[in-house]
């Protein structure tokens, strides 16, 4: 997809990875819908962003999302499916609400928005972009549900490609940990081996928009790891193991105090 131009919504673009995203495109002189829960607290401004404060985790949320861009921008080139968050935590009594919240924010809109936007354009092309994570593929420990979402956002993804046409692409970002706020967010355990930066990983996505990449890495070396485990699975094993004893300090210390 040539960006320059282009009308776009991104989701969860109040912090982080979707604010850095936001800021790019504007560069790239597109027209931006930036939605997220408190985004009337960020004070960046431009003349073609459009603030929008929703919560898209309910489907009267999305809908609002849809209605206010293409009212703003008259039609949606490229969506980027951001928003999202975290438990860092040892899963303890059945909470069906605590479930059903990180699914509707990670996944359940993800799915309705591509679903929107198939269904807007038919037959015409666009770009769906969805944030997905490493996790769906090296599922770290005390972060079972989170890692759960993000899987299914993958698998997702490598079906509903076959219902697309071809000029229409639905595009999985796989980025490791990120020096973001997440991880303060999701319970301030320790960020995992390695973390990258958030202009690496939207550098990253900007290339692979550009190249309508089904799948989008972020972290060359994860990767190429994740390659070679599907020769040698040993490998996630043990960086798994070691992120286990790591979290498991910081929540055992933190129950003590």
């Amino acid at each position: 997809m040539e960006l320059k131009n282009k009308r776009v919504v991104v989701t969860g673009a109040s912090s982080g990875i979707g604010l850095e995203l936001t800021k790019k495109l504007l560069e790239e002189n597109c027209r931006v819908v930036a939605v997220a829960r408190t985004m009337n607290e960020v004070s960046y401004e431009h003349e073609n962003l459009y603030k929008l404060t929703s919560d898209i985790s309910t489907a009267e949320g999305v809908e609002s999302v849809f209605d206010f861009a293409l009212k703003t921008l008259q039609r949606i080139d490229l969506f980027v499916a951001n928003a999202g968050f975290g438990y860092c935590e040892k899963l303890g009594d059945p909470d069906w609400d605590h479930i059903t919240a990180i699914y509707n924010t990670n996944f359940t809109s993800v799915v309705y928005s591509a679903q929107k936007m198939k269904k807007l354009y038919d037959q015409e092309p666009y770009n769906f972009v969805v944030t997905g994570s490493a996790v769906s593929i090296l599922p770290l420990p005390w972060y079972a549900l989170y890692s759960s979402t993000k899987a299914a956002i993958g698998n997702f993804g490598t079906g509903y490609r076959w219902e697309l046409e071809n000029n229409q692409h639905f595009q999985v970002v796989y980025p490791v940990a990120t020096k973001t706020g997440f991880f303060e967010k999701a319970g301030g355990c320790p960020i995992p081996a390695n973390p990258q930066d958030v202009d690496t990983v939207v550098s990253a996505m900007i290339s692979g928009i550009r190249k309508d990449k089904a799948e989008i890495y972020p972290s060359k070396l994860f990767y190429v790891g994740w390659k070679i485990n599907n020769i040698i699975p040993v490998i996630f094993r043990k960086i798994a193991d070691l992120e286990h004893k790591k979290a498991k300090n910081y929540l055992d210390g933190k129950s003590r105090r």
